[in-house]
């Protein structure tokens, strides 16, 4: 997702700008305090609406499940993002356009995307009064909940006011434990099917319906939307208490310390795109976050035991090994280089080794 933002946030916010500079109808001053403060209000008010989108119109849902469906919640969980959602939600800010600076707007955008990576826990259980105004750790432990009553509720950014106003608040409640993730929990670690998945599972809705009409609310109402119930679907057959084990099948303590290295490195990798993004042109940064994105798809498919497992980790290693001997030449990297190029050559020979064990196990 950050790698896919560092390509298209600035072709998206290019139309912000075209709108500010040529239809602005007041051009508020970018160095007034009031400036400021409307700018933080009015980010946050879009961001409401931005939010609360992503959940009542199913196509919208599509990418902004992926946020939803960790079982656990915790700061990791502010990271699980959509790699698509970013083009359903800037139409929601060009409003702004018309008065607020773009510099303001940027700045207030980002920051309510770091207020809201420290209240995804479950450490701090309430901050007393400030929980009448503002989005908190327990306000938003209920929007990630999969209970009947977390359901639709707390959009909120900052400010908790909005929920409050327009009617989607709900406090967290003291006689159930919340279960995190979504209604239909998928069961699978693969990040790029994560990514892309529910797609076609709204393709599948929109086709299974008898008229045209039908076919199109499929996509524009909620994801819990049918013929014959209201806009946002019956939540009904939800349990108040769900009671379900979480997705986490055995593996070896071998294979942790072999993708906990390639999480990092990873890592590492995304660092050196996002640093190397200006000095690099499109046909070197899109083969690069390509190569990041199979890295993680391939620690998904390790812990799922996929047969396309150790197959896909040599071949990515070889071409890490490739892939290092070409950067080295252009980017100068020492330590990243030779932690990189390291870490390839062991876990060429230990996914060798590993899959020549699998053979003969088989035999």
């Amino acid at each position: 997702m950050s790698l896919l933002e560092a390509l298209l946030s600035g072709f998206l916010f290019s139309f912000y700008l075209y709108i500010y500079n040529n239809y602005a109808i007041f051009s508020l001053p970018w160095n007034s305090s009031v400036t400021w403060i409307i700018a933080a209000v009015g980010i946050d008010f879009c961001y409401y609406w931005v939010h609360r989108s992503a959940h009542e119109i199913n196509v919208l849902w599509a990418a902004h499940q992926v946020h939803h469906s960790s079982e656990e919640y915790n700061l990791s969980t502010a990271l699980r993002q959509s790699a698509f959602q970013t083009f359903g939600s800037w139409p929601f800010y060009l409003p702004l356009a018309f008065f607020v600076p773009p510099s303001h707007s940027i700045v207030h955008k980002e920051l309510i995307l770091l207020y809201q990576f420290w209240i995804h826990t479950a450490v701090v259980k309430s901050i007393g009064p400030l929980e009448l105004v503002l989005n908190t750790a327990s306000h938003h432990r209920v929007h990630h909940g999969a209970n009947r009553y977390c359901l639709d509720k707390n959009y909120a950014g900052v400010l908790i006011i909005w929920d409050r106003m327009f009617g989607t608040f709900e406090a967290e409640r003291d006689d159930f434990d919340i279960v995190y993730g979504l209604v239909d929990q998928p069961q699978f670690w693969n990040p790029a099917k994560h990514q892309i998945f529910y797609y076609g599972k709204v393709i599948e809705k929109a086709r299974s319906m008898s008229n045209w009409k039908d076919f199109f609310f499929s996509f524009v109402k909620g994801p819990g939307w049918f013929p014959g119930t209201k806009r946002l679907g019956d939540i009904t057959f939800v349990a108040e208490n769900p009671v379900r084990e979480k997705y986490d099948p055995t593996v070896s303590s071998l294979l942790h310390l072999y993708t906990i290295s390639h999480f990092l490195l990873s890592f590492l990798a995304i660092d050196f795109v996002i640093k190397s993004i200006k000095l690099m042109s499109h046909s070197t940064s899109i083969p690069l976050i390509l190569y990041n994105l199979w890295s993680l798809t391939s620690i998904g498919l390790l812990y799922e035991d996929s047969s396309l497992a150790w197959p896909s980790e040599i071949i990515r290693c070889s071409v890490t090994v490739l892939m290092v001997n070409q950067l080295s030449v252009v980017f100068v990297f020492p330590l990243q280089i030779v932690y990189l190029g390291s870490v390839a050559l062991a876990s060429l020979m230990m996914g060798c080794q590993f899959l020549s064990y699998k053979s003969g196990k088989e035999e």
